[in-house]
């Protein structure tokens, strides 16, 4: 690629100096002036500001005018406050379960994954371009089951049990001692299930159907895999990418505020956009 790109002209790692438009584009990159009758922008968002990432794009978007929207980490993991990390995550780190993440009416099926920080994995990455900050999230850890039905029916069935062996058929062993120890007003991962008061179970079980946490934040840019946020596509042509109102100007990419789930779809729409523009410059 590398190559191919130096053999039709492509200038790799210039600096932007400053970009002007008089009848024509003049983007001025390394002390060279550089005229056109169109201008992309292809810079993407902030995310992972490591591998040189900024928010280029939307100061382009602002010196002409264009109206923003400011970019907000994406498919990021979830931070706690030390007091949440303490009581529900401490020493778990490294374990995983299968849970139903849902916010501000979006839910997601896949891995939750816990963090010496906080929790990660496949839903929480989804659902964390729905969260903002304050929100709660709701996660059901058993989401085939009624979770408080199960443990009365276990009850009767195995009442000399001990909770925590119950749970650990559908948990790791550790996080099932911390859930039934942390989940209600008591302890109760050690009592057997006979010695259990029904209204505690069942108030376990809809905790297990409904954990409320409120997240203090997420991992933030720095490993953020993509952004929300960038230029309001209202401003743009749904065909083109091109400014309706700053003819010859066009933005693709992350750039513009549209953001997908993981899985390929911010690629393609990079590629996609990229294609649009690219058939009308």
């Amino acid at each position: 690629m590398l190559e191919q790109c130096k053999r039709v002209g492509i200038k790799l790692e210039s600096k932007v100096e400053s970009i002007d438009f008089k009848d024509q584009y003049i983007v001025v990159a390394d002390g060279q002036k550089y005229q056109s009758e169109s201008l992309v922008i292809a810079t993407g968002g902030p995310s992972i500001p490591k591998m040189g990432a900024t928010d280029f794009g939307l100061q382009v978007a602002r010196q002409f005018g264009i109206k923003t929207i400011s970019f907000r980490p994406a498919l990021v993991p979830f931070t706690f406050h030390q007091n949440d990390i303490d009581r529900y995550f401490k020493d778990l780190s490294g374990l995983s379960v299968d849970a139903m993440v849902s916010c501000n009416g979006q839910s997601f099926r896949e891995g939750v994954l816990i963090t010496h920080r906080g929790i990660s994995g496949p839903a929480i990455l989804q659902i964390s371009s729905y969260w903002y900050k304050g929100d709660e999230i709701s996660v059901d850890l058993l989401p085939d089951l009624d979770a408080s039905d199960w443990l009365l029916k276990m009850q009767l069935d195995r009442g000399k049990a001990e909770l925590k062996t119950i749970l650990s058929k559908l948990f790791p062993k550790r996080l099932a001692i911390r859930l039934a120890d942390t989940l209600t007003d008591q302890p109760l991962s050690s009592l057997p299930l006979g010695q259990i008061k029904q209204s505690d179970l069942k108030a376990l079980g809809a905790t297990l159907n409904n954990w409320v946490l409120r997240p203090s934040g997420t991992e933030g840019m720095r490993i953020a895999e993509v952004c929300t946020g960038g230029v309001n596509t209202d401003e743009l042509s749904s065909k083109s990418l091109e400014v309706k109102s700053q003819a010859g100007l066009y933005f693709i990419g992350e750039t513009v505020d549209v953001t997908g789930w993981l899985g390929g779809y911010n690629f393609q729409w990079a590629w996609s956009s990229g294609w649009a523009a690219g058939q009308v410059v």
